[in-house]
């Protein structure tokens, strides 16, 4: 029996022009200058990662620029040099490689100004150009686009201060790869300083980094007792089939459990839940990995219900169809035989 279903469409606007701006973008600063994106694909407007970083996924042979907007909030004048470095993504983090570290992406991405002068509060754009060669194999790679100040050396000492805007830039024939992942367990922890932590272990089974946030709640704890939302900590970034926990790290006032922890993750547009009971050890250390259950997304809460999935909004209204065909075709046996009687 078919209880609920829901089919999710997602229609673009065909219409749109290709690039839209976001002033109001996240901005790196250090040292008293910043770097934001000026603009993204309006394909990927509703993304927030899209409007922080330059996101995108093209065919080998491929162009694209994006606007690029640097600030001095600085009382003073400063020389700012801007440049491309390779980065990677290892042990959950997102890692800039160390001066100007050189890779594949690196070489196809050509700022308009390597250097620029703003005046004390000042601000300018720049554009950043990735040219994709037409013989480039498939896969994604990473860079940072650094906006980049440095002090005169003194006592044979020079000081760097630098801020960039991640690249995530996927190269492939055809469409862009899919991005999603799964919470597969909930491990309760105690911190040396009496802390309690939760480690949520994330699978990332698409084909595309994922930068993760969240929360997560406690219900049904001691004597009834509710807690949360608490944050999840910020900065985890999951390579393509990389494993890694996030960290959620709650209140030490907290009574040990059992609890039952409801997560919810998101990066991106994609957005899972997950649920198990968990109790925190009461010495330091961690508890066993507890297998979590998929919680269904709706309206953005976690809804309580299993999670059924469906790939894709016509390979799910296919699947509906051939269940109600089938569910048919069993009943009319039945009423067959009642009419025989």
């Amino acid at each position: 029996m078919i209880s609920r279903a829901l089919v999710v469409l997602l229609v673009a606007g065909a219409l749109a022009p290709a690039i839209g701006t976001f002033p109001s973008a996240q901005a790196a600063s250090s040292g008293g200058i910043g770097i934001r994106l000026g603009e993204a694909p309006t394909s990927r407007r509703d993304d927030p990662r899209a409007r922080i970083y330059v996101i995108d996924h093209v065919a080998p042979g491929a162009s694209f620029s994006r606007k690029l907007v640097v600030t001095n909030d600085s009382p003073k004048p400063v020389d700012v040099a801007l440049y491309p470095a390779a980065a990677d993504i290892t042990k959950g983090g997102f890692a800039p490689g160390p001066g100007h570290a050189v890779n594949e992406l690196t070489t196809w991405t050509k700022v308009s100004q390597s250097s620029i002068k703003l005046a004390a509060g000042a601000n300018t754009t720049v554009e950043a150009t990735i040219s994709v060669p037409p013989k480039a194999s498939s896969g994604e790679r990473y860079a940072v686009i650094w906006a980049e100040v440095s002090s005169g050396a003194t006592s044979g000492v020079r000081q760097v201060n630098r801020v960039g805007v991640r690249v995530y830039l996927s190269v492939g024939p055809g469409g862009e790869p899919p991005s999603d992942f799964t919470i597969d367990t909930l491990t309760a922890n105690r911190l040396p300083d009496g802390s309690p932590v939760v480690y949520a272990l994330v699978h990332n089974t698409g084909g595309r980094a994922l930068d993760m946030s969240g929360s997560l709640k406690l219900a049904n704890g001691p004597g009834g007792l509710s807690a949360g939302p608490f944050t999840a900590k910020l900065g985890t970034t999951l390579g393509v089939k990389d494993t890694e926990p996030v960290t959620v790290l709650l209140d030490k006032a907290l009574p040990a459990g059992p609890w039952k922890a409801s997560i919810e993750l998101v990066s991106g547009l994609n957005k899972r839940g997950a649920q198990a009971t968990i109790t925190f050890p009461a010495v330091e250390g961690a508890g066993t990995p507890v297998t979590t259950t998929p919680l269904v997304q709706k309206h953005g809460d976690s809804s309580g219900l299993p999670l059924v999935p469906i790939a894709g909004t016509a390979g799910g209204i296919g699947l509906l169809g051939l269940l109600f065909f089938l569910l048919s075709r069993r009943q009319k046996p039945a009423k067959r035989a009642k009419h025989s009687r």
